[in-house]
């Protein structure tokens, strides 16, 4: 039986997944610097506080696969 190499066996999006976020990244920063008003007033409508609310969320779902997978459950 042939064995696959395991770059073979992912998907587009997960083997270049280091490419999506440092372009995310890029983006982010290059959004920031053309746009420096528009991005301040999008955080603080989407912030209650001192918490951003988006940011809130994807720190929440990245959290919940290994607390689910958890072997104290």
């Amino acid at each position: 039986m042939e064995q696959k190499s395991v770059t073979k066996r992912l998907s587009f999006l997960d083997r270049y997944l280091t490419l999506w976020i440092f372009l995310a990244m890029a983006i982010g920063v290059g959004l920031g610097y053309l746009m420096p008003k528009a991005i301040e007033s999008f955080n603080a409508a989407v912030s209650i506080g001192t918490t951003n609310i988006p940011i809130a969320i994807g720190l929440i779902l990245m959290m919940y696969p290994p607390i689910g997978q958890s072997p104290l459950r």
